[in-house]
């Protein structure tokens, strides 16, 4: 260092006092250039030196390097709007003239529609839901469930003609699940309100959930479906549907409705397993065999007016005495539903619709899909739709 500082002070008065020697002033500049060239390799070197590869500290021991700032992130990819979705894409193709526009759907238009039967779908069926006056239960129902070996999906929708046009009418069928103490058998109601009773959604509700609870209590008493009192549980339901009636100001004819329950047994022997029924009305329970549904019990309105007509012999709670009781037994792997006629007079009257029930029913769907197919679109049939299968041994 004192060198350096000795080079400079002497090309320093060689400036001063040579000036006039061309030679000797070259030389005097080339010293202190000299000079300043090693000034900063001496001192602004090692400055450097030390930010790049920082010195250890006293214990000998290196020096972490601080550590360097995140790289930014980039900004997540949005999800793009339905309106850009649904912008039209353009597609070049070598040697066209003009290019193809091609249109991708809307997520609203990627949704599954409902299968539609016939012909011709229903104007109704487009037609947007409007609401009843009244307070009443939600237009639609659905249900998964598993007991033992079976496996259970359930669904209720209002019809088409009931929400379509003023004044718009609460859905009038209804079902319950439910299981005895042991949890050995399910328990399943679906009723059926009548049209020409002012509150018959209510008396459906009712009916279903108090076959169900008055079941489930029989069975913890005596867990035997084959000693279950048909006749005592239906004047039991009626009551309860009575009783509701009155607590709002209404009468025995405003909360009619037909009902069919089912008692199935979870546990399968040798020879199948037994399943105790019993309904009032025009409610039914099928089997899927093969590749068709074909009815085994309930009142499939095999009367003079035929599938058609929507005469009902008898219906809770005026005519409890009506009802009629069946235990069947079913094979191991049986498939199972009860529907109200807004399903069941579909899969009398169309093939096709049967057919389609009866693959996509095939295996327990998922329950969006149950929902979707209890939902199809045929011309003529406005009614509520209603259904709770039941599959065996899965």
């Amino acid at each position: 260092m004192a060198v350096i500082f000795a080079v400079l002070v002497l090309g320093f008065l060689e400036l001063q006092f040579f000036a006039n020697d061309l030679l000797i002033t070259l030389a005097g500049v080339a010293a202190i250039l000299a000079a300043g060239v090693a000034l900063q390799t001496e001192l602004i070197g090692p400055m450097i030196g030390q930010r790049r590869a920082p010195s250890p500290p006293s214990g000998g021991h290196p020096r972490h390097a601080p550590p360097l700032p995140p790289a930014p992130r980039e900004p997540a990819a949005r999800e793009p709007s339905p309106e850009r979705i649904a912008r039209p894409l353009t597609v070049a193709t070598a040697g066209a003239a003009a290019p193809a526009p091609v249109t991708t759907l809307t997520r609203e238009a990627t949704y599954p529609a409902p299968p539609v039967f016939g012909q011709r779908p229903s104007r109704a069926h487009a037609l947007p839901w409007l609401l009843p006056k009244p307070v009443a239960q939600p237009g639609v129902a659905a249900d998964e469930a598993r007991l033992g070996d079976l496996t259970v999906r359930a669904a209720s929708l209002l019809g088409p003609g009931h929400r379509c046009e003023e004044p718009a009418v609460a859905r009038q069928d209804a079902y319950a699940l439910g299981r005895d103490p042991t949890g050995r058998y399910l328990i399943v109601a679906v009723a059926d309100g009548l049209s020409s009773s002012s509150r018959s959604d209510l008396g459906a509700a009712t009916a279903a959930e108090a076959a169900v609870d008055l079941i489930a209590h029989a069975l913890g008493r005596r867990p035997d479906p084959a000693a279950l009192d048909e006749s005592r549980i239906l004047h039991d339901v009626c009551a309860r549907m009575t009783d509701e009636a009155a607590r709002r100001g209404l009468t025995a004819q405003d909360v009619c409705a037909v009902l069919i329950v089912a008692v199935v047994d979870t546990h399968s022997g040798r020879n199948g397993r037994d399943c105790w029924f019993t309904w009032i009305g025009d409610v039914s329970a099928w089997q899927l065999r093969g590749e068709r549904w074909e009815p085994f019990a309930g009142d499939l309105k095999a009367d003079d007016g035929g599938i058609a007509s929507n005469a009902v012999s008898a219906c809770l709670p005026l005519h409890p005495g009506r009802a009629e009781r069946r235990i069947y037994r079913f094979p191991a792997g049986a498939v199972l539903a009860l529907v109200s006629d807004g399903v069941g007079d579909a899969w009398t009257m169309m093939s096709e619709a049967n057919a389609y029930f009866a693959r996509q029913w095939s295996d327990p769907p998922a329950l969006g899909a149950f929902l979707n197919d209890i939902g199809y679109d045929a011309r003529g049939f406005q009614d509520d739709r209603t259904a709770v299968t039941v599959w065996t041994g899965r």
